[in-house]
Formats: C-alpha cells, sequence, structure tokens
C-alpha cells in the first residue's frame, strides 16, 4: 500500500476529530447572525481558530473520500463513484460554511447593523446552495461506507453508524455535535481499518501473490 493511499485512509478518522475541535474551539454554536457577529468580535481568537480547523476538515474530507474510491475495485465500485461524486458535492459545501465563518471574522471589526446587511445578503444568494451542498458530505460517508461493505472491506454494520452520524447531525441539539463526532471517530476508525487492511467479507486478509508465472 502506497504512502499516499494510507494517508488518505488516515483522513476517516481524522476527519470527526478536527470538526470536533472546530465544535469545542468555537465561542457559540448558535446560527443566528447576531450572536455569531457578536461572538466573533467578543472572541477573535477562538472564532478565527474554529474557521481554520473547518477549513482544514474540507481538505481532510477531500482524501477521506479518495480514500474509499481509491481502494474499491470490482465489485461496489458504481456505488463508491456516486459515494465521490457527492462528496466532492459535500467538500463544496463544507467549504462555503467554513469561508463564510472566516467572512464573518472580517465583519465584526465594522458597524454591526451594516455587518448583518453584509451576511444577510451573502446568506440570501449562497444560503439555498450551500446548504444542501453541506449536508451531501455526511450523504456521501453512508454511501461510501456501502460501498467499502459490498466491497468486502468493512464490517456490515458501518452503513448504519454512517448514518446515525448523518442522522445526528440534523438534531437542533448543541450536545448532539460531541455525541456524533464520537460515533464518527468509531465508525470511520473501523472502516479505515478495513482499509488498511484490505479484509475481505470472510475475515481473511488478503493478499497478493508472491510471483506471478507467465506461461507461453
Amino acid at each position: 500500500m502506497t504512502t499516499r493511499r494510507i494517508v488518505c485512509t488516515l483522513a476517516l478518522p481524522l476527519l470527526p476529530l478536527v470538526l470536533l475541535a472546530a465544535t469545542l474551539v468555537s465561542p457559540t454554536d448558535s446560527t443566528d447572525n447576531a450572536t455569531q457577529l457578536r461572538a466573533a468580535a467578543a472572541h477573535p481568537v477562538p472564532w478565527a481558530a474554529a474557521a481554520f480547523l473547518e477549513l482544514l476538515a474540507v481538505v481532510v474530507m477531500a482524501l477521506a473520500v479518495a480514500a474509499v474510491v481509491l481502494a474499491v475495485h470490482d465489485r461496489g465500485v458504481r456505488v463508491a463513484n456516486i459515494g465521490g461524486l457527492l462528496g466532492v458535492l459535500g467538500t463544496v459545501g463544507m467549504a462555503a460554511i467554513a469561508f463564510r465563518h472566516v467572512f464573518i471574522s472580517g465583519l465584526a471589526t465594522i458597524d454591526v447593523s451594516q455587518a448583518l446587511r453584509a451576511l444577510d445578503s451573502v446568506d440570501a444568494t449562497f444560503g439555498p446552495v450551500a446548504l444542501p451542498l453541506m449536508f451531501l458530505g455526511p450523504v456521501a460517508l453512508v454511501v461510501l461506507s456501502a460501498s467499502a461493505v459490498r466491497a468486502g472491506l468493512a464490517p456490515v454494520w458501518i452503513p448504519f453508524g454512517a448514518v446515525v452520524f448523518l442522522v445526528v447531525d440534523m438534531l437542533p441539539i448543541p450536545e448532539a455535535e460531541v455525541v456524533q463526532m464520537a460515533i464518527g471517530i468509531v465508525t470511520f476508525g473501523v472502516l479505515a481499518r478495513g482499509l488498511l487492511t484490505r479484509a475481505p467479507l470472510g475475515g481473511q486478509a488478503r493478499s497478493l501473490p508472491r510471483a506471478v508465472v507467465v506461461a507461453d
């Protein structure tokens, strides 16, 4: 297995860890624009750190998607390709949200009324596109998990763990984010282990033949 594939695979359990760090660092979990502006103004360093971690999560998400797409061959490859496409769209949504928080960091330094008008205008224009794309990230992880199971690279419960990760993400409960990330760490950690060991459904590790004999 190449270093490139190992790095991509380790991004799977790293993704929820980075997102959890962003959640814990952020000075507020409110989605209200005025509250976010006040939090960014009062706590500029934690707000900037959370935005940076969200941008880092975009990169990690892209690597995690690539890990499954590269690992799945034959059985499950079509599902993996669909998951890869959803993952690309999901990273666009994640990037939009992360850059929005970077934008808020700058707006927090100007007049509040002007900042709110600017932020409301951005949300009205790009929000209807960015939010659906953001949710495609967790959906992609469900589809990619299913492809890994079909390819014999992960236990059958992995897609269910990914579904729970997706559902908990939609709950309007601040504490749910910590639970979601804990589920993600376990689920995608086991998935990463399966991709690294390349264990098929039967439980035997796949191995390449030591030599290939070509007969004339």
